[in-house]
């Protein structure tokens, strides 16, 4: 008998079932009128949850690639500078990504595991007033860090700068509110948050975005990142039900717009209230066997969970969680390789039941590898949890 395998890693994430089923329904081609209607219509309910009227397209890439779309678009010259806020891995990815493309970064660190500096933001845009954009992860799952967007926004906005927004393991778990707080340009993703299948990026673009595009006095060099390009396809070809430039995975964009229903139907304010509640049973449980969870409780992630191991047994951890329950969590990345290890809790496993299994059977490993006293008994702990967490049982 095969073992259940269960992704408990940050993205992507457990698909319900009924979402696969979506996969075994015929083919649509990436043009005409059923297209033509089943994007416009995802389209609207991707805006819903980035919280925006503006202009938003799906883009069928990894979400790091669409955040470069944004690199193309933006930058215009040579040692043009661009701010990145960096407190982890994927922050110091954005970084690379940003000099790749001859950007004069500045970069506005803090440490791993702590929020964003936003006394160190402010004075490197005082001392910096040619900086041309601001770019933010808004979720760091190498570190389960929540960094604090709305007050870097607020700091954007009164410097009168650009914001990019790298929401791929945000969007359909955290609060985005793209035009209260004058976003830019963000970007989703189907596969963390929405449990859809990966393959497909929700991606938002503001007015003030597209028009610093249009003036560009030198065009932007790629022919399928050009924004402009996709924005004039969207008129242009219209009529025949092509809105891309490029051929669309016209399944996983029906799964997408399957998922994002949902979470409408779910109600986007409970949704976000279930993963933040999920999270901090996450929090206690893990707590609970001893260990020490990286960022500080107010600075935790409300989709993913990073925790601090002894160095010798992170790859025994999830070994024998994979190999004896068919559970995959993940490892830590660069810096925090070898001393932590990372839970999502996403979308469909944004669950007590999930997370009722996942932590007994991390109890009993680290039991087992003698990580944890032996004698340790969670179990009235998780009762606790669980009681707290009923309302989200399904």
């Amino acid at each position: 008998m095969v073992m259940k395998k269960t992704l408990y890693i940050p993205g992507p994430s457990e698909v319900e079932p009924e979402t696969l089923l979506e996969l075994a329904k015929p083919v649509m081609a990436h043009y005409g009128p059923d297209w033509h209607q089943l994007y416009n219509e995802t389209c609207e309910v991707a805006k819903k949850i980035f919280g925006t009227k503006e202009y938003v397209t799906l883009l069928p890439l990894p979400g790091s690639v669409c955040l470069e779309m944004s690199a193309f678009n933006l930058i215009e010259k040579e040692g043009e500078k661009v701010v990145a806020i960096t407190n982890g891995f994927f922050g110091d990815n954005m970084v690379e990504m940003l000099l790749s493309h001859d950007a004069n970064v500045l970069k506005v660190e803090s440490e791993w595991g702590k929020n964003v500096n936003l006394e160190k933001l402010e004075e490197v845009l005082d001392e910096n007033p040619e900086t041309k954009a601001v770019y933010l992860v808004h979720n760091e799952t190498s570190t389960g860090v929540l960094n604090d967007l709305k007050r870097v926004a607020e700091i954007v906005k009164k410097k009168d700068k650009i914001l990019v927004v790298d929401a791929i393991s945000s969007y359909g778990g955290v609060e985005l509110d793209f035009d209260q707080l004058k976003i830019d340009f963000a970007v989703g993703y189907a596969s963390k948050c929405m449990s859809g299948i990966n393959g497909i990026c929700p991606v938002a673009v503001s007015k003030r975005f597209i028009e610093e595009v249009r003036e560009r006095k030198i065009p932007v060099k790629s022919h399928y990142f050009n924004l402009i390009k996709y924005i004039k396809l969207s008129e242009e070809w219209s009529s025949i039900g092509h809105p891309h430039p490029t051929s669309m995975p016209t399944s996983v964009v029906r799964a997408f717009y399957h998922v994002a229903e949902k979470a409408l139907e779910e109600g986007l304010e409970r949704r976000y209230r279930r993963h933040a509640d999920v999270a901090k049973g996450y929090r206690q449980a893990i707590r609970a066997l001893g260990l020490n969870i990286l960022p500080k409780e107010e600075d935790a992630s409300p989709t993913v969970t990073t925790f601090i191991v002894p160095e010798n047994v992170n790859g025994k951890v999830r070994s024998a969680l994979y190999k004896d329950f068919g559970y995959m969590i993940s490892g830590g990345l660069g810096k925090l390789e070898n001393i932590t290890l990372r839970v999502g809790h996403m979308g469909y496993t944004a669950n007590p039941e999930f997370l009722i299994k996942l932590i007994t059977a991390l109890e009993t490993v680290l039991k087992r590898l003698r990580t944890i006293d032996r004698s340790l008994n969670i179990s009235d702990e998780l009762e606790t949890i669980w009681d707290g967490l009923r309302q989200y049982v399904t």
